[in-house]
């Protein structure tokens, strides 16, 4: 298993009623192992097994969430 995080900056996420939305998209996926959400910083951080899942499918995967990801880092 090879751990990597990625960061996630996101726009439109304003309460704490989004955080359910997005953990919901990655919630039951063995792959993601940690879902940190930051509403001061606007940013999702996932770590994940990078032999298993890629940047790219988590960030499709949010993106399902009805939020627009403008830049992924880490």
């Amino acid at each position: 298993m090879a751990l990597q995080k990625a960061l996630f900056k996101v726009v439109g996420m304003y309460c704490t009623t989004c955080k359910p939305i997005v953990e919901k998209q990655l919630k039951g996926k063995d792959a993601v192992k940690k879902i940190d959400i930051d509403f001061m910083t606007d940013s999702v951080t996932v770590e994940y097994d990078a032999s298993a899942i890629s940047r790219e499918e988590i960030k499709e995967m949010l993106e399902n969430s009805g939020y627009k990801f403008v830049r992924v880092s880490m």
